[in-house]
């Protein structure tokens, strides 16, 4: 190894250890929620155009850093000029975009998108950068598919970043509610199919296959045993289709319609707040001026509408859990829990953002008198 070389590789192993030190401090605070926000400020840059500015930075240079990880001749001094250009400018900036979105403004669901996108990130490079190699023997043996992966995490985290400025917040919250009521849909559908045991012919498979066959050359007495037992789980079957438990199955039945058809009157809430609520709410992109973001008010009521999104599955998960326990007390806690989420989220959307009324306010009134009357 040449001199100048040998200095080059020297130089870029300091430039990684310092690099990776940036990155993991940052990485921590952010993950720990210990990154302090800047309070919002008319003045101050907006989040959403500093965060798309840097991620497309961000993709942009870690390309050129794969490349050169990657390809003939190894450039270390290439390499190095990257990772510094790095550690001036799109890493502040990024962690800069983490600040400037304080969640009582910007939402604490674009808070947090921003923020878990930006650790992801990082996460990722400090892997990445563990695959730089700094002496000959490490230029010989490059882990290029590790390489490629990471590098490729990065691209999809940043293209979201850059994908962001134009699209905004109800873009991004539109999605995560669709995805909400499709996990809320299956919920239901899994209870049917439960309810309904599957279908009749699994039915009869499950207790066909129970049966003990009689040999050949089965003694008399132990076939007529065996015919025994297969006439008791044909008298099972007929007297308890569902195939639950004797003692339990008369009980959990009627809670069960109740539970199936309160958590479809709640699935009507899904499209219905998509509609009149998430889609209508001030949106946040990169060209958003100061005085058009939501107020605090409009952000608190926001945030909180997108979580009993969330939790109407974690209830309805915990609904199922409790009929499939056979355990009535337990349904019975669930479907309050889930009756008690859907009056709150719907109080928080009856009126609009503006504080007026409208077609969903009239709309959920009567909503309500179906739901008391479950």
């Amino acid at each position: 190894m040449t001199a100048p070389k040998a200095e080059a590789l020297a130089i870029l192993k300091s430039t990684i250890a310092s690099t990776k030190a940036l990155i993991a401090k940052f990485e921590t605070l952010i993950q720990t929620g210990a990154l302090p926000n800047v309070p919002f400020d008319p003045s101050s840059p907006n989040a959403v155009a500093l965060y798309s500015d840097a991620g497309a930075i961000l993709k942009a240079q870690t390309t050129k850093l794969s490349l050169l990880v990657l390809n003939k001749p190894y450039t270390p001094s290439e390499i190095t000029f990257i990772l510094k250009s790095l550690c001036q400018e799109c890493i502040p900036a990024l962690v800069s975009a983490c600040q400037l979105c304080p969640p009582e403004r910007y939402t604490n669901f674009l808070h947090s998108t921003i923020r878990e996108s930006v650790a992801s990130a990082f996460k990722h490079y400090l892997d990445l950068l563990e695959d730089i190699p700094v002496d000959e023997w490490g230029i010989k043996n490059i882990r290029s598919q590790k390489t490629l992966r990471n590098t490729g995490v990065i691209w999809e985290g940043m293209d979201f970043a850059i994908k962001l400025a134009p699209m905004g917040l109800v873009a991004v919250a539109v999605t995560k509610v669709e995805e909400y009521h499709d996990l809320f849909k299956d919920a239901i559908e899994e209870l049917e199919e439960w309810r309904d045991g599957n279908s009749s012919m699994d039915i009869i498979t499950n207790n066909l296959s129970e049966m003990k066959p009689i040999g050949a050359g089965v003694k008399e007495k132990v076939g007529a045993e065996a015919r025994k037992h297969d006439i008791n789980n044909v008298e099972e079957f007929e007297d308890n289709p569902f195939n639950l438990p004797e003692h339990a199955s008369a009980a959990i039945m009627p809670v069960t319609r109740r539970a199936i058809e309160t958590l479809k009157l709640i699935r009507l809430l899904y499209p219905a707040l998509l509609k009149r609520r998430v889609k209508r709410f001030p949106s946040i992109d990169a060209q958003t001026p100061p005085d058009k973001f939501p107020t605090a008010e409009q952000a608190d009521r926001y945030d909180k509408i997108m979580l009993y999104c969330r939790l109407f599955g974690d209830d309805a998960d915990n609904l199922a859990a409790a009929l499939y326990a056979q355990d009535v007390e337990q349904v019975n806690n669930s479907l309050r829990t889930i009756r008690d989420c859907a009056r709150k989220c719907v109080a928080l959307a009856e009126k609009t953002w503006e504080g007026g009324e409208d077609e969903f306010t009239k709309w959920v009134r009567t909503w309500l008198v179906k739901l008391d009357e479950q």
